[in-house]
């Protein structure tokens, strides 16, 4: 692999045998959940395809979509000059590409509903919501 006088990756050539991971999801910091409309938000979120909610080991909350860039061609930017700026500055100094290291960029990661479910459950956190009428737990 190939390296700039630095001695750091050159971006294009850092990406060479890549499979294009950054560029086949969105993820978005969302807030941390506080109460059950938000457990409820998360959960509904995670009964969409594609959609996967993480934490990450600063204890931020993620809401990623897993879904392709319309610009990958054959793993690369069918768009190279003209792709955004997120891309062009990713993966920034503080930052390393997750293909090139071992370390999960993630502490949970809930890619369906029971995952979630059970983490909470797990924590011990009063997430379900009851009737009103009856008092009985609606899920």
């Amino acid at each position: 692999m190939n390296s700039n006088k630095s001695g750091k990756l050159n971006k294009v050539e850092g990406c060479s045998g890549c499979d294009a991971h950054c560029c086949r999801h969105v993820a978005l910091a969302i807030d941390k959940p506080s109460c059950k409309r938000d457990y409820d938000q998360l959960r509904w979120y995670l009964l969409h395809k594609n959609i996967w909610i993480s934490i990450d080991h600063e204890g931020d909350w993620l809401l990623e979509f897993r879904t392709d860039c319309i610009n990958i061609e054959e793993n690369h930017c069918g768009d190279y000059p003209n792709r955004p700026r997120i891309c062009r500055e990713y993966p920034s100094a503080d930052q390393i590409c997750e293909r090139r290291t071992e370390l999960k960029s993630y502490t949970h990661l809930f890619t369906n509903v029971r995952e979630l479910e059970d983490y909470l459950d797990d924590k011990g956190i009063d997430w379900r919501w009851k009737s009103a009428e009856s008092g009985r737990l609606l899920n």
